[in-house]
């Protein structure tokens, strides 16, 4: 089994994102469709986060780690965007295991206003 490569990572991210916006407009009256779609979302946001680090030297291989490396400082991840992530994450947790159900317009600020920002910056 080989490692992923930082171009790897990216195009998860892409692959992600596509399937959460496919998730959020074929099935907007599905509930678990639409917990789907906000976990999508989430990784998209992870694994472009996770090239970001990669490409910078920084190799992670859980949430903890990825964690501590995009709260450090030094790898250059703004708050506000580390914030970003872990309302993503947060968001992602509560679809999985807390059952959460999120409208439609929930989705698509994750995606439009979290995620994008994400996207920007990691360059996916």
């Amino acid at each position: 089994m080989t490692v992923p490569s930082v171009g790897n990572h990216l195009n998860q991210a892409r692959a992600n994102r596509e399937h959460a916006e496919w998730l959020l407009t074929s099935r907007p009256n599905d509930p678990t469709a639409l917990q789907w779609a906000v976990t999508a979302t989430f990784y998209s946001a992870l694994h472009g986060l996770t090239a970001y680090l990669m490409a910078r030297g920084i190799t992670v291989s859980d949430h903890t780690r990825r964690a501590h490396a995009l709260a450090n400082p030094a790898n250059g991840v703004p708050p506000s965007l580390h914030d970003d992530y872990r309302n993503l994450e947060r968001r992602s947790r509560q679809a999985r295991y807390l059952l959460r159900r999120f409208s439609v317009q929930q989705v698509r600020d994750l995606l439009d206003r979290q995620l994008a920002t994400i996207a920007a910056f990691v360059g996916m």
